[in-house]
């Protein structure tokens, strides 16, 4: 078995681990990425960054890898609903929620991922691919023990960030537990061929059992989800899976009635999951070991923040372990005490989203229609639509309150 040392080992080399390296290795510290895919490949994962996102994106210094990853601005924002009528479907200007950011990118997340990757590299850091069976002992000095095709290794650091998703591969390890919920599932896959789709403008909506989401990455490409029925999670799987999942956007409440979508051409793979969300039951870190991005907890994938959560969290942990030789658990408070007031705002408000746009029947129906007559009348009942747009901590505390969404529920029973 070899044995090496480093400052810091990150696992996990999607786009929380790799933001890390390239910040900490430009930074001066050794760092070591340990990726268990043997290349980057389309896993059906997040793409989608929010403005505020983006903002942390460039403070980490990688928001080169998102442009000339394939990132496309997004600008508008279209809700097509069975409970809407066509006359009343208004664009969302996405471009004036954070002055000299704009609208929000779509992209291929592997593509980034790897361009992450190889600026780390380029700024020092030392990346292992196809690290597999990886091993976290946390403590003063922790250590990290993996196996690649050439044998056995274990590297002695002094920090090891655990950034491997929703798996929590490291938090396991080290004792953190989650409390999970789940309220849907979800399912996506990347498309080409859209040409006939606004190249512009994302869309998302219900209608029947199905709520729908719409981002185009350009050039005819777009990424596709649909969130339904728990009782439905076999839906989509085995035979047909891919034509069953095109033809579910044969929408009357679509223009053309979601041609633009069903006529596209798959590109990638379909993947389902449990729509989970996940608060951790304590730190999310011990002793030599800090939990970042997804493995941190997380909320509903339905409101579309897990990124931008992975870039805050990224950013907040690197400036810590920049600061200063402290590296004690006690010198990240700031980051657990942020994070938690983050992850606990942004779980209310996707609860919100999930109850509001992925119920489905007539009194759901009734429910987002009394919902929009509402917030036409009050513009602070319109507080839910900044959740993914603004930082939390940027969003109006009334909108975070069981008040509001008692009165916000109770108004349109």
């Amino acid at each position: 078995m070899t044995v090496d040392y480093a400052d810091v080992v990150i696992v996990g080399g999607g786009i929380s681990g790799a933001s890390a390296a390239c910040r900490l290795a430009a930074g001066g510290l050794s760092v070591v990425l340990l990726e268990k895919q043997e290349t980057y490949k389309d896993l059906v994962r997040g793409e989608w960054l929010a403005p505020w996102g983006i903002r942390e994106a460039q403070r980490l210094g990688v928001y080169d890898c998102f442009s000339a990853g394939g990132g496309w601005e997004i600008r508008e924002w279209m809700t097509w609903d069975e409970a809407v009528s066509g006359e009343e479907v208004e664009a969302v200007d996405m471009t004036r929620f954070i002055p000299g950011i704009g609208g929000p990118l779509a992209f291929p997340h592997h593509a980034v991922c790897e361009l992450m990757a190889a600026q780390a590299v380029e700024s020092g850091a030392r990346l292992v691919m196809d690290a597999a069976r990886i091993g976290v002992t946390a403590g003063a000095e922790p250590v990290v023990t993996y196996q690649t095709p050439e044998g056995d290794h274990e590297i002695r650091a002094r920090m090891v960030l655990g950034a491997t998703g929703r798996g929590c591969t490291v938090g396991r390890q080290i004792g953190v537990t989650m409390r999970n919920s789940m309220h849907h599932w979800g399912g996506g896959m990347m498309v080409e061929g859209m040409d006939g789709w606004p190249a512009d403008v994302q869309a998302m909506g219900t209608s029947g059992d199905v709520m729908f989401m719409v981002f185009p990455q350009g050039y005819g490409r777009a990424r596709l989800y649909l969130n339904f029925p728990t009782v439905n999670k076999h839906r989509y799987r085995g035979p047909g899976g891919v034509e069953r999942f095109l033809a579910a956007f044969e929408l009357e409440c679509l223009p053309d009635r979601g041609k633009a979508v069903t006529e596209a051409i798959p590109a990638g793979p379909l993947s389902v999951w449990p729509s989970v969300s996940s608060v951790p039951e304590g730190p999310p870190l011990r002793e030599g070991v800090v939990l970042i991005g997804d493995e941190a907890g997380n909320a509903d994938t339905v409101l579309g923040t897990g990124l931008s959560c992975a870039m805050r969290d990224s950013r907040t942990v690197c400036d810590i372990l920049l600061a200063g030789d402290d590296w004690s658990p006690k010198a990240f408070d700031p980051y657990l005490e942020e994070r938690a007031f983050r992850l606990e705002r942004l779980d209310f408000g996707a609860s919100i989203i999930s109850r509001l746009h992925v119920e489905f029947g007539e009194a759901a129906v009734e429910r987002r229609r009394r919902v929009r007559r509402l917030m036409a009348k009050n513009f602070a009942a319109q507080v839910t639509g900044l959740l993914n747009m603004v930082a939390p901590e940027d969003v109006p505390e009334f909108g975070f309150s069981e008040f509001f969404a008692e009165r916000l529920f109770r108004e349109t029973a």
